[in-house]
């Protein structure tokens, strides 16, 4: 991951930004419900349940949406001020127990082998360039996710992602091909349910993918 991003990512005042950045115009409100409807499809499909992962958690955008399948949420994050910002954020829904805070990064958790029934990875290995850090990743994620694993990526096969190889057009995401995150995901023993989600429109570069992770439990 790119240095700057992730020093700008670990700021307080990063993680501040970020925390306001979905709320900025009606374009970022509208991407944001979008989002976080693709992802309650994935996690209807997931059949999830019971504790899920949230990581990285950011600010806690979609934890609301993982508490309406949960009994229990883990928010993980890499930097201390974004779990700082979710606990502020998620205060009167954490009240009861059923959030709980972890620093620490997706390829290193400290958490039980299956852990957790399913793993919520999104935005985060569209950041990602190199396959080694992309493994580091899923390699993690199957581990500690007893039966699914959602990860969101940059799709590679959308049409808006052609026109932007046509223009040459210059993107600060690592795209996929989904094939490729197939091939990935399957040395860790993570098969993929279905074909990805996708959004069209605004964010038609952004797919989400459900595995199945009970064979690495």
């Amino acid at each position: 991951m790119d240095p700057k991003l992730i020093a700008r990512y670990e700021s307080s005042s990063g993680a501040a930004a970020y925390r306001r950045k979905y709320e900025r115009s009606w374009t970022r409100r509208l991407s944001n419900r979008r989002e976080l409807s693709i992802v309650a499809k994935a996690l209807q499909r997931a059949e999830a349940h019971g504790r899920i992962l949230d990581c990285p958690c950011g600010a806690g955008r979609l934890t609301p949406t993982l508490l309406r399948f949960a009994d229990e949420v883990i928010c993980a994050d890499l930097s201390q001020a974004m779990v700082d910002e979710a606990r502020d954020a998620l205060g009167p829904l954490a009240a009861d127990g059923a959030i709980s805070f972890l620093q620490a990064p997706a390829s290193d958790l400290p958490l039980e082998n299956g852990a957790v029934d399913t793993a919520v990875c999104h935005r985060l290995i569209h950041h990602m360039a190199a396959a080694e850090e992309r493994a580091a990743v899923l390699g993690e994620l199957a581990r500690v996710a007893a039966r699914r694993l959602v990860i969101s990526f940059s799709d590679d096969s959308t049409w808006k992602s052609k026109r932007q190889r046509r223009r040459g057009v210059h993107r600060r995401r690592s795209a996929l091909l989904p094939e490729t995150l197939y091939e990935e995901a399957a040395v860790f023993g993570l098969t993929p349910i279905g074909t990805p989600l996708r959004l069209n429109g605004i964010h038609s570069l952004v797919a989400v993918a459900v595995f199945d992770a009970s064979a690495t439990a």
